[in-house]
Order: C-alpha cells, then structure tokens, then sequence
C-alpha cells in the first residue's frame, strides 16, 4: 500500500508538471493511469479496514 501512495503522489506531481507545460495528452495518459491505480483500492479508501461503518439496511 505504502508504494501505491508513493505512486499516486508521483502521478498528482507528473499531472501537475503536464497541466503547467501545456501538454494535455501527456495530462490525459497521466490521469488515467492514476485512476487505474485508485480503482484498486477505492473499497479501502471508502470504508479502510477495521473501520466500523453502517450501511442502514
């Protein structure tokens, strides 16, 4: 998990440095590639383990 944040803190700096040097395609491929690497996780960052959560049902 530890090098999935290293990565995705990466990503946010490389989106930012496209976005700043004009370049939307680089942006693009950047962006999607760092929701790939979120989508792998999103169950844990909506409800992390050991989280106690009700769902109302």
């Amino acid at each position: 998990m530890l090098v999935e944040l290293h990565e995705a803190s990466r990503q946010h700096d490389e989106i930012i440095d496209a976005i700043a040097n004009h370049d939307p395609d680089r942006a693009e491929a950047l962006i999607r590639a760092h929701l790939d690497l979120s989508r792998k996780n999103m169950a844990m960052y909506a409800a992390p383990e050991g989280m106690a959560i009700s769902l109302g049902v």
